[in-house]
């Protein structure tokens, strides 16, 4: 690997190509210190850069319509319509579905966004694109993730910038999406294994007063067996490190460095107990955890809460199937039931919960909150099967927070939500604008150790007229 001849004075050793450039991502180093490397382009920053220190993604799997949530079209044609009427909010002329009824009441908070769009109609490939801001290479595809893939958002900023505690740089609260798939989108890929976001399954149970099974929110990896205490623990580790250096006196370093990433994160992770305090969801109130919902999707974001409250700086909120059960995936001729009796009012009561507590603990103005899918559906019905189907033509999703200037409408669709008629974002300019929040420049680039070459973090353009 080519090496930079910059000195470390806390440890007098050369600073690698692969430090630069996170360093300069930063910016503590200028662009253009690489030689033969084309300068590293700049912006004058738009306004409110770095107001964001976490990003939480609520990941509504399956793709939930624009027309039943968050663009609705009273005066379209039948089908756009659907059954629902909306409803008016806390803002005048921002109207959403009446099913989300205590949103309506949040809209001075958020930002709706009626004019997402893409190409991809496969909820991998499409996943792929919402979690990492870049097109898939075989768009359409529901292909498994592989080593060479772009990371998820999570895994660049842990790379970038790791948090101050000692927490995971990114948790995928309620498992990963997707399994079949290999989680495609939510893996360090080119950056490694040792970047791979840390995942809460949905696996631990207890049983509540309502007699519902739900997550403890304790993950059992953290937890040290009963005969293991931390002398032990701490003893085993001075094993580790001897038994490792011989190793690596033999093998090839590169071969063994993110092992031992993995390694020190999983003893530093266990020994810390405001990590394992966050994950235990019991300790707080039966109040709170009502005021959520006693179902996945309320408990998970209650979850959230606590794990930004104990430093984790990028948290994935996975609302997929409980038991395999139909979900947003909205394809069957019961659409309708499934939104108005459980889709519609979980995502109320437990985002307004969430967004209610962020604003009352102080954590939302500095908690860039992003709320959707990886498209939306069909303005029209299945004459064949019923439902709606995918369509990234047109989509809405809800930001909060983080520097998103709030109670507005970004974006214009047609009059059946089918097309953007203004104001077009693209996914990958959404990934340009969390960077930017976030405090790190979307021109950013870092190393891909597997293929030895630069990297670009971000396909994308900061939207300015959300911030």
């Amino acid at each position: 690997m080519l090496r930079i001849k910059l000195r470390d004075s806390r440890t007098n050793s050369t600073v690698t190509r692969r430090e630069v450039l996170r360093m300069m991502s930063i910016g503590a180093l200028a662009p253009g210190i690489l030689p033969g490397h084309a300068e590293v382009p700049t912006t004058s920053h738009p306004s409110r850069f770095g107001n964001a220190k976490a990003v939480v993604f609520v990941t509504l799997y399956g793709g939930p319509p624009q027309t039943e949530t968050f663009d609705m079209k009273p005066e379209g044609p039948e089908e756009a319509r659907g059954p629902f009427r909306p409803v008016s909010s806390r803002i005048e002329g921002i109207r959403i579905c009446e099913r989300l009824p205590l949103l309506a009441k949040l809209s001075h908070l958020y930002t709706l966004v009626r004019s997402f769009s893409h190409e991809d109609t496969a909820h991998a490939s499409g996943l792929y694109t919402h979690l990492t801001g870049w097109p898939h290479p075989r768009i359409n595809m529901n292909s498994p993730a592989t080593p060479f893939d772009h990371p998820h958002y999570g895994s660049v900023i842990g790379y970038l910038r790791q948090p101050g505690e000692i927490v995971p740089p990114c948790v995928i609260v309620g498992g990963r999406i997707l399994p079949q798939f290999r989680g495609i989108g939510q893996t360090g890929g080119y950056l490694g294994e040792s970047h791979t976001p840390y995942v809460v399954p949905q696996g631990e149970t207890y049983i509540n007063h309502y007699g519902t099974q739900l997550f403890s929110g304790v993950s059992p990896e953290l937890n040290l067996p009963d005969e293991i205490g931390e002398i032990r623990l701490s003893r085993r580790h001075r094993l580790l490190e001897q038994l490792d250096a011989r190793d690596r006196a033999i093998h090839d370093y590169g071969q063994t460095v993110d092992f031992s990433i993995l390694q020190q994160r999983a003893i530093t992770m266990v020994g810390a107990s405001r990590l394992k305090q966050a994950l235990d969801v019991n300790q707080e109130s039966d109040g709170t955890r009502d005021s959520y919902g006693r179902y996945w999707l309320g408990q998970n974001l209650l979850l959230s809460r606590r794990l930004l409250e104990a430093g984790v700086p990028v948290i994935q909120v996975s609302d997929i199937p409980e038991r395999g059960e139909q979900h947003w995936d909205l394809h069957y001729p019961n659409i309708f039931d499934q939104l108005k009796n459980k889709l519609l009012p979980r995502l109320d009561q437990s985002l307004a919960a969430f967004l209610t507590d962020l604003q009352e603990n102080g954590l939302l103005d500095q908690t860039l909150v992003i709320v959707g899918g990886e498209f939306g559906r069909t303005p029209w019905m299945d004459k064949i099967d019923g439902g709606r189907q995918h369509w990234p033509r047109c989509y809405s999703m809800l930001l909060a927070g983080g520097g998103i200037q709030p109670g507005r409408v970004y974006g214009g669709s047609d009059k059946m939500a089918a097309w953007p008629t203004h104001n077009m974002v693209r996914p990958w300019d959404l990934g340009a604008t969390m960077y930017h929040l976030l405090g790190i420049n979307p021109f950013s680039e870092v190393f891909d150790e597997r293929q030895q070459r630069i990297r670009r973090i971000s396909a994308g353009s900061v939207i300015e007229g959300l911030l």
